[in-house]
């Protein structure tokens, strides 16, 4: 019998039967892949992201939807991403130019576009083990890739990026990051598999192979292979499982696996550890097989794809030369035994799982290490050679020179080491070259020098002859200067006269330099006005751009509010187009897009209407009103398996989400009840009748009733019930002016507080678990401490009664109802309890309620009016209005009201139904974008918007039909 587990292996999309555990995440990832054009897997290694994708997320989708393009890195991601587009291409012809002439390369873009235009439905590109480009790629590759997804991401094609990414490698993504600015917006985290969903991991495929599991035994193999963490390790427990199975005797289709088999296979510490050596150690030459199995892992760690070829140059580099059929032989051995995956299209082969890497890693040992890293520096300087032709450095071939007679090298990349060498010694001797030609240059210019100085020296000896012969000629130049100086005596009264000249123009010179300075003065004083001047007109226009800045925002901010007009405009029109409902619900998206691109509210009353008409005349199922009760429904809560109601004859349903009954029971009601009330984890049912009885029930999850007990001690009916926040405790009050607290959870439920009003009590709620606040038929309100029961005034009024009540435990507020429409906010953390007044409703409110994190408000009205609310409203400003939102078109009154854990809107009417409505306008324009899967077309947009706004999509994800 085949294996139902998948020991090392991921599960593909025909594996469905057997994937259990993972619908959450399958779920998830579902939804996260419509919400941009980038998706970002990421999780550490052995949670399983390869299986969510090519299993879980693959059969969410139908063949017409999707088509999914699974990508690994290879020798080039750019490379193998072509080659992987080039597969599905039906028309070759683009790609078949691109390979005949490689100096045009072909665009990602045409790339996708002819793949969409082959089969006419969006491209997914699934790069799985996206790590790996961090690992092995070079800048420029991940450059291109950048530059190659930016373009793609900017662009109208139909087309979405998946990365599946080991956690300890997300660091690289932001080089994406810088480029693509939105690259890590989309995101999520693959976490450990929880120790129920493992549970179901190894129980769900058994019974799909009719395979019997003795009881206990899933939590038993847990204890045994995680016994101190709630998380179970994926990896480790397939091959458990596979371990378990194959370890059976059995055959027959009844097989069966029994806690005894537990302590038969002994210790589990390090499974793979021990199924690696089990395994090596039966082969004819382990230590050879082990080297085989070290090439196929990276310098990190983790898995290496690579050919046959390249397992003998591995083994070879690290001294071991071993034949190739032996090679040969033990990787289809391997491939046997599960370890190494088949050849892919490249004939390259891989280890089964990244957790194998890392147990052969460790035997790895550190020579072995220096060594592939040395290989791994060399082969990435061969191909930046083999592309910009750059050789190795002198530093670069001192680093490899203690490994160079340990490698093996093949016969290009000795070239490429040898032309290295030969061109550093090139160098060296062209250096060595100028060095002679500079000396003998210096040799030749002394020897120049050494001449001349001997020319010069019988030049010397000439011109002191010459000497000689000058100076008797000066004995007769003394005569004549003798004579001269008479001459002088004569010039030297004429210069006196000369200097008298000067002196005045000297005079002249100075008046002359006054002056220049004055007009100096001058011309800085000019200048200094010219400079204040300067300065005025740059305060003017700095006041001018200051002008100009303000006007330009007034001018955004008339251009925003004209678009959240015309989004009000659009969001009104749309309820008109109920006799075209495709229409319809396009305009009502269209104005939600408007509104929240130009900061609008982002649940807008007239918006959100416009969104919840749409869908309602869309959606033809009226899936959100459940009916088939035969009479009123008067309470109603959550459960993990659905929605619970009572009805006053004692029908008790379970819903599910699409108002189908799933489980009913009819309690044992002695006659109509007056009163009925579920805890909010709807575990209790409180019910009373005509005749002052009190009866509590306990509900299974499954929805039915386990036992009932009656609560005596009231006199007269009983109009009101709460829960305390810890379900402890439940209040009733009534028409004896009695409120009676019980005690539920103890074994005999009993009364633990008798408080006496001096009124009816119509309503009462527990405001944390201690204090009670109670409303009085006379108008008045009361609270106690039911630890000490001294009840005081907290409010009287004989304008506005207060009908009922609900506590905000964030903001320590309560709320009362009143019979004339207002809600009266009472700010229980001040001393004085004055309230703040909101006029809601036109006529009594007889219910209120809080969703869980008491960030909305519902509130149903005599009038048969139901409103919910943003509570911050009731934070900003007395009378607020903003913020309410009216379910209109309603029949009958409503009974009671629920807010489920998503934040539905859920109401019990008059008429027997039950109705659902979706409190958030970005959930209704989902929904309607499901339902009418497309986007407004040219025509359409024209028509009911106009072409001077820009066409712009409204749903995003669905195709457009522009």
């Amino acid at each position: 019998m085949k294996s139902p587990f998948k020991f090392l292996d991921s599960y593909t999309k025909e594996d469905q039967h057997i994937f259990f555990g993972r619908d959450k995440e399958i779920e998830e990832l579902y939804s996260r892949v419509f919400e941009s054009k980038i998706l970002l897997v990421y999780g550490i290694s052995g949670t399983g992201k390869t299986s969510l994708l090519n299993c879980g997320l693959a059969n969410k989708f139908s063949d017409a939807d999707w088509l999914p393009i699974n990508i690994r890195r290879g020798n080039n991601i750019n490379q193998s991403l072509m080659e992987g587009l080039e597969k599905f291409a039906i028309s070759k012809t683009l790609f078949e130019k691109n390979n005949k002439d490689g100096n045009k390369k072909i665009t990602l873009n045409r790339a996708l576009q002819s793949i969409y235009l082959d089969h006419f439905k969006p491209v997914y590109l699934i790069f799985d083990q996206f790590e790996e480009l961090f690992i092995f790629g070079t800048k420029n590759e991940k450059d291109e890739l950048i530059r190659s997804i930016s373009k793609v991401i900017d662009s109208e094609i139909q087309c979405k990026f998946i990365f599946s990414i080991r956690e300890e490698y997300l660091a690289g993504v932001t080089e994406f990051e810088k480029v693509i600015s939105t690259f890590l917006e989309n995101r999520i985290r693959i976490e450990k598999m929880t120790r129920q969903n493992a549970i179901q991991a190894i129980e769900g495929p058994c019974r799909v192979n009719n395979i019997e599991v003795e009881k206990g035994f899933a939590d038993a193999l847990l204890d045994k292979l995680n016994p101190e963490s709630p998380d179970v390790e994926l990896t480790f427990l397939q091959v458990f499982l596979d371990k378990i199975f194959r370890s059976t005797t059995s055959t027959d289709q009844s097989q069966k696996i029994s806690n005894d088999i537990l302590n038969k296979l002994g210790d589990v510490k390090d499974l793979l550890g021990s199924f690696l050596e089990e395994q090596i150690s039966q082969l004819e030459d382990p230590g050879t097989a082990m080297v085989v199995l070290k090439s196929f892992v990276s310098s990190k760690g983790t898995k290496n794809q690579i050919t046959e070829s390249e397992v003998i140059d591995y083994s070879k580099t690290i001294g071991k030369d071993i034949e190739p059929n032996k090679i040969k032989n033990y990787i289809q051995i391997f491939i046997r035994l599960r370890i190494l995956r088949d050849k892919d299209d490249n004939s390259k082969y891989e280890l089964c799982h990244d957790s194998l890497a890392a147990k052969i890693f460790e035997k790895i040992s550190l020579l072995e290490k220096e060594l592939l890293e040395i290989r791994l520096f060399i082969d990435h300087a061969f191909n930046n050679f083999e592309k910009r032709k750059v050789l190795l450095t002198t530093d670069d071939l001192k680093y490899i020179a203690p490994y160079e007679d340990k490698l093996f090298l093949n016969e290009k990349i000795i070239r490429f080491v040898v032309l290295s060498k030969r061109e550093i010694q090139k160098t060296k001797q062209g250096r060595q070259n100028i060095l002679i030609v500079t000396a003998s240059t210096i040799i030749i210019v002394l020897a120049i020098f050494s001449t001349w100085a001997l020319r010069e020296r019988r030049f010397s000896i000439r011109q002191q002859m010459l000497a000689e012969e000058q100076k008797n000629e000066a004995f007769k130049a003394k005569e004549e200067a003798d004579s001269a100086r008479q001459d002088a005596i004569h010039s030297k009264q004429q210069a006196q006269q000369n200097e008298k000249l000067a002196l005045t123009a000297k005079h002249f010179s100075e008046q002359a330099k006054e002056e220049a300075l004055q007009e100096k003065k001058k011309a800085e004083e000019l200048s200094l006005i010219a400079k204040q001047e300067s300065q005025n007109a740059q305060r003017e226009k700095k006041l001018a751009d200051q002008q100009k800045e303000k006007a330009e925002k007034a001018e955004e901010k008339t251009k925003q509010l004209n678009m959240l007009s015309i989004s009000q405009n659009l969001a009104l029109k749309s309820v008109l187009l109920d006799k075209n409902p495709e229409l319809m619900g396009l305009l009502a998206i269209q104005a939600y897009v408007f509104n929240q691109t130009n900061g609008g509210n982002p649940d807008d009353p007239i918006i959100y209407n416009a969104l919840k008409e749409a869908f309602l005349t869309i959606d033809n199922s009226k899936h959100s009103v459940f009916t088939g009760s035969e009479n009123e429904c008067r309470a109603i809560a959550e459960t993990n398996n659905g929605l619970l109601s009572i009805d006053l004859d004692g029908q008790m349903r379970l819903w599910d989400q699409d108002g189908k009954n799933t489980a009913t029971e009819k309690l044992d009601f002695q006659q109509m009840v007056d009163l009925t009330g579920i805890n909010p984890s709807g575990t209790y049912l409180t019910t009373t009748d005509d005749n002052f009885t009190l009866r509590l029930w306990t509900i299974n999850p499954q929805g039915t009733s386990d036992k009932s007990v009656e609560l005596k001690g009231h006199r007269n009916m009983i109009r009101s019930l709460a829960y305390s926040a810890n379900e402890e405790y439940l209040a009733s009050g009534g028409m004896d002016s009695l409120i009676i607290i019980w005690n539920i959870k103890a074994t005999e439920p009993s009364s633990v507080v008798v408080l006496k009003t001096p009124s009816v009590v119509k309503g009462i709620v527990f405001c944390g678990t201690d204090s009670i606040v109670a409303t009085l038929n006379n108008g008045s309100m009361l609270i106690w401490n039911i630890q000490q029961p001294d009840g005081k005034l907290f409010y009287a009024s004989t304008t506005e009664k207060p009908l009922c009540l609900a506590y905000n435990n964030k903001t320590n507020t309560l709320l009362a109802g009143c019979s004339n429409g207002v809600i009266l906010a009472f700010n229980l953390r001040k001393k004085d309890f004055s309230p703040v007044q909101f006029a809601v409703h036109a006529a009594g409110i007889d219910q209120i309620k809080f969703n869980d994190d008491c960030s909305l408000l519902a509130t149903s009205c005599w009038d048969k009016s139901i409103k919910f609310y943003y509570y911050a409203i009731f934070s900003e400003h007395p009378n607020a209005a903003k913020g309410i939102i009216e379910l209109k078109n309603l029949n009958s009154r409503a009974r009671t009201l629920l807010f489920t854990k998503d934040n539905r809107l859920v109401a019990t009417m008059a008429d027997k139904s039950i109705r659902i409505w979706e409190t958030s306008s970005l959930k209704l324009k989902s929904m309607v974008c499901d339902r009418v899967k497309r986007d407004m077309n040219t025509m359409e947009w024209n028509d009911m918007i106009g072409d001077e706004i820009p066409y712009q999509k409204g749903c995003g994800n669905n195709q457009s039909t522009r």
